[in-house]
């Protein structure tokens, strides 16, 4: 009798956009992320709506990035008194976290010369690692096609029109046999209304919709907290 040892499968998970812009920006974000996607036990999913997101904002990012490295160069300001408000640059409203983080981590570095450094390698850094994590996943990019009342049905749950097609993107490809685990970090649109979210998705088309959403270091224990899941 032959003994099987091949490694057991990897579970599937489908991943929100910002846990691949956390793996983009490592160098200031929680470490979950990066050892999530680059996991053997866990295969991160995502849909054409992520990866579109994902580019968008890397993008806009970028351009904020740049500004700052011409803003310290320009004008022989500090770091933690760069205000995107004052400057030509598009600044959405989920950048300003990310911002301010940015700027109290280089503020303590000190030096302007360090700082630009930094700076620069990254803006390159996390260039290469959107081009890797679109090869990277190009086999496990989907395109649900989840019911447009469906959309707008979570629309006003979600009042945020990405998250609305990532959770409903997430929950076709549960429907059409994914493991129905969406890992995500967004606390404010998605987490907090995991219950909404199944109640609305278990009524407009069913049980087999729902979703249990994770967040990375639950995904990566194997586990599913309390109050998540249900």
């Amino acid at each position: 009798m032959s003994t099987d040892h091949s490694p057991p499968a990897a579970r599937e998970v489908f991943a929100d956009t910002c846990i691949l812009l956390s793996f983009v920006q490592r160098e200031w974000e929680r470490t979950d992320e990066t050892e999530l996607i680059e996991s053997e036990s866990v295969t991160v999913v995502v849909s054409e709506s992520v990866v579109d997101e994902l580019r968008a904002v890397s993008e806009r990012r970028r351009d904020i990035y740049e500004d700052m490295v011409d803003y310290l160069v320009e004008l022989d300001a500090d770091i933690e008194e760069y205000d995107p408000g004052d400057r030509h640059v598009y600044f959405a409203r989920n950048d300003a976290k990310h911002v301010r983080n940015l700027q109290m981590d280089l503020a303590g570095r000190g030096d302007r010369r360090e700082i630009l450094r930094d700076l620069r390698t990254f803006v390159r850094a996390a260039g290469r690692r959107v081009e890797y994590l679109e090869s990277l996943l190009a086999d496990q990019t989907i395109d649900p096609i989840p019911p447009l009342e469906l959309r707008f049905a979570m629309d006003g749950v979600l009042n945020h029109d990405a998250d609305t097609k990532i959770v409903t993107d997430a929950a076709a490809w549960t429907a059409d046999g994914g493991s129905g685990v969406l890992v995500t970090r967004d606390s404010d649109h998605i987490i907090q209304n995991e219950a909404r979210i199944n109640e609305l998705l278990t009524e407009e088309q069913g049980p087999a919709w729902t979703l249990q959403i994770q967040l990375p270091e639950h995904v990566l224990a194997g586990t599913t907290p309390a109050g998540q899941g249900d």
